[in-house]
């Protein structure tokens, strides 16, 4: 074999090991999903909030108004919020900066957020929780059912398509935490198909 000839098998071989190290390299494949309808430009303030707190959930990149989907907001102070990682993941946040208050963010698998049974644990009682879960496929005209006294407005759902076809209807909903020793049920109910339960023990 002449050196030429030698030489090309010799970087044939470091591709194929290259190659060969791409395989099996662990976790599913993902790929980024563009928003059709980023968020508006009246919602800059909750990118700068969120960038500003910096306590955003391990795994959470910092939203930008392309990545950012406004469930819910008072316009100028608090915002119910999701934006994607990608196809396999999720962040949303409970954006406050009302007195200095922080709701808080979260990073979830989209995946287990359309099988979870979300609890607001911990907020003292009587405090208002919100939260972010998901439905599979496009569902519309949600309502939440059970004890709505103690349930905070309507709830606001979007629907994202994440590729192929495959779409998932993320669902922002609020409740009242009920006072030590009193029980709570809510249920998101779609018009047809299982209602998700949001219970909240007391």
């Amino acid at each position: 074999m002449n050196r030429t000839v030698g030489a090309l098998c010799s970087a044939a071989l470091l591709v194929a090991v290259a190659g060969c190290g791409v395989i099996g390299s662990g976790g599913p494949d993902r790929h980024t999903v563009v928003l059709p309808e980023p968020a508006p430009a009246s919602a800059r303030w909750i990118v700068n909030e969120l960038s500003r707190k910096g306590t955003l959930a391990k795994g959470c990149p910092a939203p930008t108004l392309s990545t950012l989907a406004v469930l819910d907001t008072d316009g100028q102070n608090w915002a119910l919020v999701f934006w994607l990682v990608d196809d396999i993941d999720v962040c949303w946040a409970d954006v406050d900066h009302r007195d200095g208050v922080w709701g808080g963010s979260d990073f979830e698998s989209i995946e287990d957020m359309t099988v979870d049974h979300p609890r607001p644990l911990g907020p003292p009682a009587g405090t208002p929780w919100y939260g972010v879960t998901a439905f599979q496929g496009r569902v519309a005209d949600l309502r939440a059912t059970g004890d709505t006294d103690h349930v905070l407005g309507p709830v606001h759902s979007r629907t994202v398509d994440l590729g192929g076809g495959k779409l998932v209807t993320f669902v922002s909903y609020g409740v009242r935490v009920p006072e030590l020793g009193e029980s709570l049920t809510v249920h998101l109910c779609p018009p047809t198909g299982d209602c998700r339960d949001v219970s909240v023990p007391g």
